[in-house]
């Protein structure tokens, strides 16, 4: 007898059609993945651009407040809409009370710690710095907090100040 039969209908023997089922399910995954893989890549380009526009809008800034009595809080690489002054950066990090004139805004309280006037001669306050990286210091902000526009890597520290005259 012999051992390889041979099919007389024509039909093809059951390893063929296992075989032709796995090369075709191989082929219809191999297109899915490549769709999938390029779908992804599409992706990944249109976020990279969009991230991209995003940080041409944006500033990073570092912004710390310190509340006078040891307690320092920092808010590190705080993005804010290029534009950004030293006020808006505490507002966007802060509960802020502020007075504004034609001189600029004056901040009166940052979360729920208010100036106090002990008399017409002394008392606390709220001031601003900017670390001057060519000193190597905070150096006092010179303008009002909302006339000091914010540059990328700026820090910002708000600081509750005894004052005596």
């Amino acid at each position: 007898m012999d051992k390889n039969p041979i099919c007389v209908s024509g039909e093809k023997s059951p390893g063929r059609k296992i075989a032709g089922l796995l090369v075709l399910a191989l082929l219809a995954w191999a297109i899915i993945a490549s769709g999938f893989a390029a779908y992804l890549y599409l992706e990944n380009e249109r976020l990279s651009a969009s991230l991209r526009s995003y940080a041409s809008r944006t500033v990073l800034v570092n912004i710390g407040i310190d509340y006078g009595n040891g307690t320092i809080v920092w808010f590190n690489s705080t993005p804010l809409p290029s534009g950004s002054s030293a006020l808006t950066a505490l507002v966007a990090v802060a509960k802020v009370e502020y007075k504004t004139s034609q001189m600029g805004a004056y901040v009166t309280s940052v979360n729920g710690v208010s100036e106090k006037f002990l008399s017409k001669n002394e008392g606390y306050s709220w001031l601003w710095y900017r670390y001057d990286p060519g000193k190597s210091q905070l150096v006092m902000g010179q303008v009002a907090a909302d006339k000091y526009i914010l540059a990328n890597g700026d820090v910002i520290v708000w600081r509750y100040e005894h004052w005596k005259f």
